[in-house]
């Protein structure tokens, strides 16, 4: 089974509320009607008499911005006319934020009842338990608060409520948040102070969280925490900060020879930040250090682990090995992976196995591991007893839509196993489905380009379906064109084989427009599209990739320019611009690469810089799933098993079967 890496799917609760609050700017009134007047006024268009959509739109934005400016009389105007329109809770919703300060419940109650689970519903339980916290009505903040809402601040007053209520095991769960590596909100330091008036703050706990913030490299958090420690602890603390900046004091053990956990704390993070650089002399170090000190085991297990995945990111993997053969604890996967792979490096297919052997038997069943020991067998003409012969194990993974298992097809010459699962729903599943109020908003706000708040209204509505209902939420998404709810909806539900939801042919005209123009094949275009943002329109990387290809601004900026393209940056949101600019910098790549797609899907992840210097690394006659399995950053490597493997399933998409890899590709990598 191939499984995507979740990009850009599902935004954390707080990225939904910061989307929707600058929706509520546009909507919430500047204070020019009066307090009480603001509640919606009565519908006086009959319902049975609909309202044209269009016309609907014009009054709600109408509305909207006679409500920002405080014009009660044309909001009640343009309000009165919208009908059955699906946004008019957000309306009603303003209102009510409007009013909040006067905790007017019975409104407030029928809103929430009105739209119970809804992502609106949600929104104004949240407004309203940051109101009632600052109005200090903590009995009624209890009645309200839900822990799914997963916010720190209001988790913190929630907490700070419990204590109004003589709940004593309130500040029992204090600690456990004050000590993490971390700053808090503001909200949380009521909570906090109370918390340490009643004596709940101790040495050990501020040590702690001191300790916890120099691990996560948060200084000038742990300087804060310094504060709250006594002349004992400062001496420790200070002195941690010193390692921390200059690792290469541990060299003099003498200072560090105090018997006790903080000490061995600095001792262990001070290793670790001297790994960095020098893992060998680190590990030196750590030897003399384990003589003289009883360090706690997991702090052991911890530091040496970090010293083995040092050693091998440096090619020491013979040190590494030795560290931890004869040691369970340090028989981590990940350590283990790393062995492997820098054994595929050399080629040493003796020790590719040996380490095969070390991993979990979870872990040596999946595909990547077994194709490797098929290879690895192969190479060295054996058959074992347990898994048979490579053969066998090829024939296995063939039967697997994976980038593993369509190697394995390509090696026995079968065709590729697509287990594809038609969609078959009835009209009136889908009519059912499209008449859910959370995704008729969902969709109208799409249509407007409100992709944050409309990405919240489809999360909420979809959270809790079933199967059934999500295939037909899916293909519903999908036959409007908003294909990355198609994809998110299969995810969610882990529904794997339907590939006309999760593999849509988005875009279709300009994709083979693109093709015409370009040597890119139209499969190409739309696993680098379906790879990169799962064809969401507005995604937006955190290093600045923008729109369906997600290109970076510069990339594009400079595509263009190459191809006499007009461009601004916002038009990178322009599914159609985007996908040309994208195609034409692919083309780039393939002919920098003489069409090998492995590079450039490689380049067109970590760029061309990086592509060079892995391929000036490699020995010239490496096999091409060696480079790609190695290949030292673990997004592209698994960036360009999906190209590749999306390739493959779009071929089989259009009707047009490839091959996972060209002969060119397959025997002149490098």
């Amino acid at each position: 089974m191939l499984y995507m890496r979740a990009v850009v799917l599902y935004l954390s609760i707080k990225a939904l509320y910061r989307y929707f609050m600058l929706f509520l700017l546009a909507v919430a009134p500047i204070a020019v009607a009066k307090p009480e007047q603001v509640k919606a006024p009565e519908q006086q268009v009959p319902l049975e008499q609909q309202v044209p959509l269009e016309q609907q739109r014009y009054h709600y934005e109408m509305a909207k911005t006679a409500l920002s400016k405080g014009n009660w009389q044309q909001f009640t105007s343009h309000y009165q006319r919208l009908g059955d329109y699906t946004l008019t809770p957000y309306l009603d919703y303003a209102l009510i934020k409007y009013n909040l300060h006067k905790l007017e419940f019975s409104g407030i109650d029928k809103f929430i009842q009105n739209h119970k689970g809804s992502f609106l519903e949600t929104r104004l339980r949240e407004q309203l338990l940051y109101t009632l916290a600052v109005k200090k009505r903590w009995k009624t903040y209890l009645n309200y608060y839900e822990p799914s809402l997963s916010s720190a601040e209001l988790d913190c007053y929630w907490l700070y409520a419990r204590t109004f209520e003589r709940d004593l095991d309130a500040l029992n769960e204090v600690a456990e948040i004050w000590q993490k590596g971390h700053s808090h909100p503001k909200a949380c330091d009521p909570l906090f102070n109370r918390w340490r008036r009643a004596g709940g703050l101790t040495q050990e706990i501020a040590w702690n969280r001191f300790h916890n913030a120099m691990k996560d490299g948060n200084t000038g958090l742990a300087r804060y925490v310094s504060s709250f420690l006594d002349d004992e602890h400062t001496t420790y603390a200070e002195l941690y900060m010193r390692v921390h900046g200059y690792p290469h004091m541990l060299r003099k053990q003498r200072t560090f020879a105090e018997q006790s956990l903080p000490m061995q704390q600095i001792i262990a993070h001070g290793i670790q930040r001297y790994a960095r650089k020098s893992p060998e002399e680190a590990l030196k170090l750590w030897v003399g250090y384990e003589a003289q000190q009883l360090f706690p085991t997991e702090l052991s297990s911890e530091t040496k682990l970090y010293l083995a995945t040092r050693l091998i990111r440096k090619g020491k993997t013979d040190t590494a090995a030795a560290m931890i053969a004869n040691s369970h604890e340090l028989k981590q996967n990940n350590v283990i992976h790393a062995l492997v792979r820098e054994s595929l490096k050399t080629q040493s297919w003796d020790k590719v196995l040996h380490w095969l052997n070390a991993l979990s038997e979870q872990e040596r069943s999946q595909d990547r591991w077994q194709y490797w020991r098929a290879r690895a067998m192969g190479e060295l003409a054996l058959v074992d007893r347990d898994h048979g012969s490579p053969e066998q194990i090829y024939l296995k993974l063939a039967n697997n839509r994976s980038f593993y298992g369509f190697l394995s097809s390509d090696r026995m010459g079968k065709s590729y196993s697509l287990e594809h699962i038609p969609v078959e729903i009835s009209p009136s599943s889908l009519q059912t489905m499209e008449a859910l109020p959370g995704l008729k908003r969902a969709r109208e706000l799409w249509l407007k380009g409100n992709f944050g708040e409309a990405q919240a209204e489809w999360i909420f509505t979809t959270r809790h379906m079933g199967s059934d209902d999500l295939v037909a939420a899916g293909e519903l998404a999908r036959r409007w064109g908003w294909y990355n709810k198609g994809i998110n909806a299969m995810i969610s539900g882990n529904l794997w084989d339907y590939l006309s939801i999760r593999f849509p042919l988005a875009y279709e005209d300009e994709v083979h427009q693109m093709s015409s123009l370009t040597s890119v094949t139209p499969d190409l275009i739309f696993a680098v599209a379906r790879q990169e943002s799962a064809f969401a329109e507005n995604a937006h990387s955190s290093a600045g990739a923008m729109g369906l290809m997600q290109l970076m601004p510069a990339t594009a900026k400079s595509t263009a320019r190459k191809n006499g393209i007009k461009h601004r940056k916002q038009d990178l949101f322009d599914p159609v611009h985007n996908i040309r600019l994208g195609s034409f910098y692919l083309n780039q790549l393939l002919d920098q690469y003489n069409g090998n797609r492995i590079l450039a899907a490689a380049a067109y992840n970590a760029g061309p810089h990086r592509v060079d210097r892995w391929v000036g690394k490699n020995p010239q006659d490496v096999a091409f799933d060696i480079w790609i399995e190695t290949i030292p950053f673990k997004e592209t490597r698994g960036y360009v098993q999906n190209v590749l493997s999306f390739s493959v399933i779009y071929g089989y998409r259009m009707g047009k079967p490839r091959n996972l890899v060209s002969e060119l590709e397959a025997n002149s990598l490098l």
